[in-house]
């Protein structure tokens, strides 16, 4: 009787291997995360824009456009994602229904004192690139956990720092809202030897918004053996790169744009994602991610003309142009997005025992 041993063949090294480590688990396929949630896409715009000076001048026509298409849509789909995410309205009474209410008292607030609402705008641009860095660290993270990385708190803070920098620089070069919202630069200049050290400050900032990523990177991925994923420090880098090399203003237009496809790339996949978990007999055929995909844009589209240009008319009657509540219900919609996103987004720990699916287990964007 002859025993045949079987001698075990280590499984061939894939190739690729290193390759797919670095590029991660995307959403969608690495192309279209890469670049446009990562920001990829950011780097020949910027190009563009910064040889030809022209381009950093946006056409009105243009961004009325844009923004319809874009912008108006992202800061609905928020909204839209609070009302059909599962268990987000019971977790959330207040936010769903009082809040909603009192920004719309707001807007009235803003557009009959002036002071209000100059000062409801200064706080809008100023938290606007607060809010940006707050997404890519959000996104970072998301998509590090999503690969694998097992993050402890310390490697999240370093994340969140490096993240912060292009909004400190904001906050530091701003003109007239920022720091500059807050004090006057006539009095910031009187005090001895502060412009020196605020110089000093945005100096730093501004090499660590492009250096830091890279050796941040470095650290997670490879000295401590973090599976962190390239789309990391892309993330941090593009969203740096438009406050840091062009004006207030050109960089607040350009990053809500990225920002908007950023964050509709991402809510639509998780929407998707949702919906085609949940068996729905009664769309039959149209239950296929891209019957989810374009409602839930088209949706967000058609909202966001309602928000956006129906719903100002109601203040005309009070004697306040259209253009003048518009531009207030912009400010307003847009604080309303940044509180909405802080909740709807946050991370919660899941309860021992009970599914995820069953109690809405949030991820960090």
């Amino acid at each position: 009787m002859h025993v045949t041993t079987a001698i075990p063949v280590p499984a061939r090294p894939d190739p690729l291997g290193g390759l797919k480590g670095l590029v991660g688990k995307t959403f969608m396929h690495p192309a279209i995360d890469y670049l446009f949630v990562g920001g990829g896409i950011t780097i020949p715009i910027f190009i563009a824009v910064y040889f030809y000076r022209p381009l950093a001048s946006i056409d009105p026509s243009i961004s009325i456009y844009t923004f319809i298409l874009i912008n108006g849509a992202h800061f609905a789909a928020s909204t839209l994602r609070l009302y059909t995410k599962p268990g987000a309205k019971e977790e959330f009474p207040f936010l769903s229904w009082g809040f909603p209410v009192i920004c719309l008292l707001v807007v009235g607030m803003g557009l009959y004192w002036e002071t209000l609402g100059k000062n409801l705008t200064a706080l809008y641009l100023s938290w606007s690139p607060y809010h940006y860095a707050a997404q890519a660290y959000g996104v970072a993270v998301m998509y590090a956990m999503r690969s694998g990385a097992k993050l402890d708190q310390r490697d999240k803070n370093l994340i969140w720092w490096v993240c912060l920098l292009p909004f400190v620089f904001a906050l530091l070069t701003a003109s007239d809202r920022g720091l500059a919202w807050l004090v006057s630069p006539e009095r910031l200049a009187s005090i001895p030897l502060l412009p020196t050290i605020q110089s000093g400050i945005v100096a730093l900032v501004s090499v660590g918004t492009f250096g830091l990523p890279v050796l941040l990177f470095w650290q997670l991925h490879r000295m401590r053996g973090k599976n962190v994923p390239l789309i990391v420090p892309l993330l941090q880098v593009t969203n740096g790169i438009w406050w840091l090399s062009v004006d207030y203003l050109s960089a607040f237009w350009w990053s809500a744009v990225l920002h908007s496809i950023q964050y509709m790339v991402i809510v639509v996949a998780l929407h998707t994602k949702e919906r085609m978990a949940k068996d729905n007999p009664a769309l039959g055929a149209l239950h296929r991610p891209a019957f989810y995909i374009t409602s839930f844009y088209a949706l967000s589209f058609v909202l966001a003309g309602f928000l956006f240009f129906v719903v100002p008319m109601a203040y005309m009657p009070l004697g306040f142009t259209l253009s003048q509540s518009v531009l207030m219900m912009t400010v307003i919609i847009n604080l309303h997005h940044f509180i909405v996103d802080g909740f709807i987004w946050r991370t919660k720990p899941a309860k021992p025992g009970i599914p995820a699916s069953q109690q809405g287990v949030r991820v960090a964007v």
